[in-house]
């Protein structure tokens, strides 16, 4: 039998120490164990650790007693020792996550007698079973079943008695010397599930710069989930060996640069001031709207002296019309013929207010020409009697000096 195991964590936990996903083996009981910690827990990987070892050292296939098996190692795991971040804000989420505990997915399986594997699952990590005839998977046969399970085991709702043989699936498998056993975690099993053919492309990996290009090749054209990566392959026909692929201490993801955020100055450069005739133009024009804007408000004001003393007037022939008409159909009749009156004095003042305004305009444009062709004449006649002027005061001061 050989065995090959291979790992690689998420790009975004940028070292391999981070993993989450944690595998037991026992060779001599042919047993086998992979879970998956939780990202949103706490502590996940030392949880899905204690429970992979604990199970290949006492392997049981009854939930029940699995359940029994896992609640007896919740006190392993909360007397494990963990370093809160030195980041107080960080170090607040991971004592919030406490309370909650820690969570996994599960698959264990043990090759037994009679050529057969017996299997127990909670979770979507998955089992699949290859040959060049056929595949066979558990618990799940494709992506939305894998993707609608909502069973984990955690370890505060072990203690509270809240995980029942529910949570957990088991079968027994046949199995022949020609075939090929995988355990998966959830992202590399919904690859196999959506792409078959790609379990060939994977179990051919022989090395950790194999494994890296595969994760990358399949991250970056998005057919692979970013999550960690870890598989158990067992070949029966081959002989006993055990291979480990994973990252080596030195090897990690880059880190994303946290850039500083500096803020663009309000500041304009000097090649971009305003300068003086900018200013003496937009003051102009400023000045020029501000103008019109005053007369609008006057025309808006008279407009709305007319219209109300309209409806003033119109209210009081309603009231007045009441109070001496007393028969109802009279009121009626003269009120509707009033109120008609009125509409219609209403259109025709509106009428001659737009004619009066239109005409006011007219007169304010013809002023304007007016004065623009008087102003030379006027300029010419001024110029004229001061001339005329000079010349009489030139003429009266030579009569003097000749009567002199």
């Amino acid at each position: 039998m050989s065995i090959k195991v291979l790992q690689l964590h998420k790009r975004s936990s940028y070292q391999f120490k981070n993993i989450q996903d944690k595998f037991a083996l026992n060779e001599k009981q042919k047993c086998f164990a992979l879970a998956d910690g939780t990202t949103q827990s706490f502590n996940s990987e030392k949880w899905a650790e204690i429970i992979t070892a604990n199970f290949v050292k006492n392997p049981v296939f009854i939930p029940e007693k699995l359940i029994e098996l896992f609640t007896e190692n919740v006190d392993d795991y909360k007397s494990s020792k963990f370093e809160f971040s030195i980041n107080p804000a960080k170090a607040s989420l991971e004592k919030t996550k406490m309370q909650q505990g820690g969570t996994a997915t599960f698959i264990g399986l043990q090759f037994v007698e009679n050529n057969q594997i017996q299997l127990i699952s909670c979770g979507d990590t998955n089992f699949f079973k290859i040959n060049n005839k056929q595949a066979e998977y558990f618990p799940y046969s494709d992506v939305d079943s894998l993707d609608s399970n909502k069973h984990f085991i955690n370890t505060e709702k072990l203690i509270e008695q809240k995980i029942d043989e529910t949570y957990f699936q088991t079968k027994t498998i046949s199995y022949s010397n020609n075939d090929i056993i995988i355990l998966a975690t959830d992202a590399l099993s919904r690859l196999f599930l959506k792409e078959p053919k790609i379990i060939l492309e994977f179990i051919s990996i022989q090395n950790f710069e194999e494994l890296h290009q595969f994760c990358l090749k399949y991250w970056e054209n998005k057919q692979l989930e970013e999550d960690d990566i870890s598989a158990i392959i067992i070949k029966i026909e081959n002989k006993n060996n055990v291979r480990i692929i994973q990252p080596s201490n030195d090897f990690s993801f880059p880190e994303e640069k946290e850039e500083e955020f500096i803020p663009t100055s309000l500041t304009q450069s000097n090649n971009h001031e305003l300068n003086n005739i900018d200013m003496q133009e937009i003051r102009h024009n400023f000045n020029g709207i501000a103008k019109d804007f005053n007369e609008v408000k006057k025309t808006l004001s008279f407009q709305q002296i007319l219209t109300f003393s309209i409806l003033g007037i119109l209210v009081a022939n309603i009231f007045l019309t009441y109070i001496y008409q007393p028969e109802e159909d009279n009121i009626t009749s003269e009120m509707t013929t009033t109120i008609q009156c009125l509409e219609s004095e209403l259109k025709i003042a509106n009428t001659r207010f737009k004619k009066l305004e239109a005409e006011n305009i007219k007169l304010k444009n013809e002023k304007i020409e007016i004065q623009g062709k008087l102003t030379p004449n006027m300029e010419r006649i001024k110029s004229n009697e001061k001339k005329s002027e000079n010349i009489k005061n030139e003429v009266l001061k030579k009569e003097t000096n000749e009567e002199k």
